[in-house]
């Protein structure tokens, strides 16, 4: 009998690098959205250092020019927030994406697996029968002779 070859054998390997891709993908948007918290929390970090600052320019004495300054790069780290906020906001969808593409990946290479599996232990049961068929034939023949 001819040995076992498993016809989808380039689907599965392709499958494999669909999944390993995704894989790859996925660490990619984890490393993404790590950097974005870590922009939030550096951003929000500097916010509280320059009201702070303010606050005690404020209780020596300070003018009027610098306090608008203040304010405005206040109020641009404000924006610089709210924007960071978004972006962390879209890189966990991002990231829930590819953990679903991840998934999906996996089940179709997982399928072709188990696919594979079944028909290998249908090769090797059709292989013990045609064995066992020889092997009764042998006997046969064996006692065909001693009569």
């Amino acid at each position: 009998m001819r040995p076992f070859r498993f016809r989808l054998d380039k689907i599965l390997d392709y499958r494999g690098y669909l999944l390993k891709r995704a894989q790859i993908d996925l660490y990619n948007a984890q490393s993404e959205y790590k950097r974005r918290q870590n922009e939030l929390k550096s951003l929000a970090q500097t916010r509280v250092e320059v009201a702070r600052e303010c606050m005690d320019e404020g209780i020596k004495g300070i003018d009027v020019a610098r306090y608008k300054i203040y304010q405005a790069f206040l109020q641009k780290l404000d924006d610089d927030l709210g924007k960071a906020h978004i972006r962390l906001k879209e890189g966990k969808k991002h990231l829930a994406v590819k953990a679903a593409q991840l998934k999906k990946a996996s089940m179709k290479r997982k399928a072709l697996e188990t696919l594979k599996d079944r028909q290998y232990k249908k090769y090797q049961k059709t292989l013990e029968n045609e064995e066992q068929k020889a092997l009764d034939e042998i006997v046969l023949i064996g006692r065909e002779r001693k009569i």
